[in-house]
Order: C-alpha cells, then sequence, then structure tokens
C-alpha cells in the first residue's frame, strides 16, 4: 500500500468499498502522472488497472465527470482505454490498464515520432465527438485571478491582446482537440491508444498543432516534418498550416506560463505548510 502523504484516508476508503477491490488489493506509483497528478498501478487478484489523481483540480476545476463520459466515447472508437471508474468525489478515476510503450519509449528516429504524432492528430480531429468548446481566455481569466496583480501586469496585457486572435476563430472550424499531445500519450501499438484526454475539447487544429510543438519542446527540423505530415493527412496547404500554427505558438505559451505559475505557487503555499503538492 502506499503512504499515507500520497493517498488520503477517503480515497483509500472509497478504494476499499468498491467492487473491483473487494478482495485486497495493491498499489504501485507509476510515472504517468504529467507535471502534477499523481498515477498508480492498482493491482487486484483478478485484474489491474491505471488510477490517477487530480491533484491539478486544485489550478484548474476540470469537468471530471463530462470528461469522463467523452473519454468512454473515444474509447468505444478504439482510440483510448477504457475508463472504468470515477470517484464520487472527483478525486481519482480508474481506467483499464494496458501494457504497451509509448512514443518516448521508441527507438524510431524523431522524425518518425513527429510524422506519428501528426497522424495521430489527424486521427483526433476526425472524431466526431459532441464536447465543449475551448474557452482559452477564460481560462487564463481564471489563473490571472489566483496570482498577484502586480507581479502578471505583463501576463494580463497579452492577455487581453492575444484574447482576439482565438475569438477570431469561427464556430464551423472549431474540431475535436487533444490540447496535450505529449509523446508519453502515444502508444506503440496497434491500433494505436492515446492517453490522458483531460483537455480535450472542441478547440482550434492549429492550437492543438502548437501545443504539441510545445510540450514535446521538438526542434525546427522536427517541427517542419510534423506540420508536413499533418498538412499531408489533412489536405491543407502546409503554408496555411504553417501561418496558422505561428499564430497560435504565442498563446499555447501565455497558457503553459500561466498554468505553471499558479501550479508553483500552490507547491509553494503547501510546503510551507507541510502539506506537499504531489507531482
Amino acid at each position: 500500500m502506499p503512504h499515507r502523504y500520497q493517498l488520503n484516508s477517503g480515497q483509500l476508503a472509497e478504494l476499499a468499498s468498491l467492487n473491483y477491490c473487494r478482495n485486497g488489493f495493491s498499489l504501485r506509483q507509476v510515472k504517468k502522472g504529467g507535471a502534477v497528478n499523481s498515477s498508480y498501478c492498482l493491482t487486484t487478484p483478478s485484474n489491474r488497472f491505471f488510477m490517477k489523481t487530480f491533484e491539478s483540480d486544485q489550478v484548474n476545476q476540470l469537468a471530471r465527470q463530462h470528461l469522463f463520459d467523452v473519454q468512454k466515447k473515444i474509447w468505444q472508437k478504439g482510440m483510448a482505454c477504457e475508463p472504468v471508474y470515477l470517484s464520487t468525489t472527483a478525486g481519482f478515476q480508474l481506467d483499464g490498464w494496458v501494457d504497451c510503450k509509448t512514443l518516448v519509449d521508441s527507438n524510431i528516429s524523431n522524425e518518425s515520432k513527429a510524422h506519428t504524432l501528426a497522424n495521430t492528430l489527424h486521427r483526433i480531429h476526425g472524431l466526431c465527438i459532441a464536447g465543449q468548446a475551448l474557452d482559452l481566455p477564460a481560462q487564463w481569466t481564471g489563473y490571472l485571478a489566483q496570482l498577484p496583480r502586480e507581479q502578471y501586469g505583463d501576463e494580463r496585457e497579452e492577455a487581453k491582446t492575444l484574447a482576439n486572435s482565438w475569438y477570431a476563430v469561427l464556430e464551423e472550424e472549431l474540431v475535436f482537440c487533444h490540447n496535450d499531445l505529449s509523446l508519453e500519450h502515444v502508444t506503440t501499438n496497434t491500433p494505436r491508444l492515446i492517453f490522458d484526454w483531460e483537455y480535450c475539447a472542441l478547440s482550434n487544429r492549429y492550437f492543438d498543432l502548437a501545443a504539441c510543438i510545445d510540450v514535446n519542446k521538438l526542434v525546427p527540423q522536427q517541427q517542419a516534418c510534423l506540420l508536413a505530415s499533418y498538412a499531408q493527412y489533412a489536405k491543407l496547404p502546409l503554408s496555411l498550416v504553417i501561418e496558422k500554427t505561428t499564430l497560435m505558438l504565442p498563446l499555447v505559451s501565455l497558457t503553459s506560463r500561466l498554468w505553471y505559475a499558479v501550479a508553483n505557487q500552490l507547491a509553494t503555499s503547501q510546503n510551507s505548510t507541510g502539506d506537499n503538492l504531489s507531482g
């Protein structure tokens, strides 16, 4: 069992009450949780599950039940692992365990990885799933409300300027997006599965491409491969894909900076009281 500082008593009690865990269970922490959230392999006498706790909800509140339902639709289309259980307090989620390698573990070339990311994004953007539209400026406002006004004046002005770029996208141009597609979110299995859908939404495809560039820290050669491959898959002019993705990079940068600023502020605050934020 994990130490008590990793899972709280309420989470442990809820796990113990589940039919899946009736005959006992064990937990092993795994490195799949991202910057803040913690992840575990939950093993019972008859099964294994992927368990993710939602420390990131201290940074921004997400509609967990909606996301659980959306992931189920994606799983039914063969592109996600099965969502099995959402905590009654939305403090954790159980998914079906998948034995796999991801692109981050793969020995293929960096260009091949970029090509695979492009193919994966194109598949995601082709999903016909009704979701909530991403209101990025509203997210910025939520982050900035948690940060000291005097220290983030430049970011407030930047958010006002970039909001116009976001709202210029027509509603009919929105597609279903992942919005955080890293190499560790894409399996090398056939069929390929995608993990971590907590930021999925109807969104701007070029923001999704820019977010992919940013989260994977793609160098110019990899960026060029990603955009050229995506343009080919989507049958879009390469010049258009490059232009519109470039326009989205500052929006991705601002989103990332504000998210981490809030997360770091929370961690510092909790460290000062002896209650560390898991990560």
